[in-house]
């Protein structure tokens, strides 16, 4: 099947690269309007949003040059290949949308290790007990690292309050 084209351009790849590149530009955008204060020697607040938007564009002009002629080559599927699980993804979606919503609520920990168990189940792990168990100590070791070795406040909840 071949992709339509517009000033030598499949319209499709080269849509998708125009979207990468618009996104990589607000990153950078965005990253120029974060105030830092005059203490930070070399490393602040601004290198790694600054180089993630510098890899967007780049990967957008990449894109970009693909885009032209017929675009990107579409393979035929392999017959052997699964079919896409959707109880999968429905897990880890979930998990993540249920997170977004409760961190406020219940905190850090308490959300972490929701989204861990969704991500594991979505995996298919066998045992919720042992992710419940493995994503809690994974976490605390996170928010612990974060907090007392970092400096930085996550979000307040039950757990933290008690620690």
């Amino acid at each position: 099947m071949r992709n339509p084209s517009y000033l030598g351009f499949a319209v499709g790849p080269a849509l998708v690269a125009v979207g990468v590149l618009t996104l990589g530009s607000v990153v950078v955008w965005a990253t120029g309007t974060i105030p830092t204060s005059p203490l930070y020697a070399k490393v602040g607040p601004k290198v790694f949003p600054y180089a993630i938007g510098i890899g967007l564009l780049l990967l957008g002009l990449k894109l970009l040059w693909e885009a032209r002629g017929q675009g990107w080559a579409c393979e035929a599927t392999d017959p052997n290949e699964p079919a896409l699980n959707l109880s999968s993804l429905g897990w880890i979606a979930g998990s993540f949308a249920l997170g977004t919503a409760l961190i406020g609520s219940i905190g850090f920990i308490l959300t972490a290790t929701l989204v861990f168990v969704g991500a594991a189940r979505s995996f298919e792990a066998r045992s919720w007990l042992r992710s419940i168990l493995i994503g809690f100590l994974l976490v605390l070791l996170a928010y612990f690292g974060f907090t007392r070795l970092l400096g930085l406040r996550m979000g307040e909840g039950f757990i933290e309050s008690l620690i």
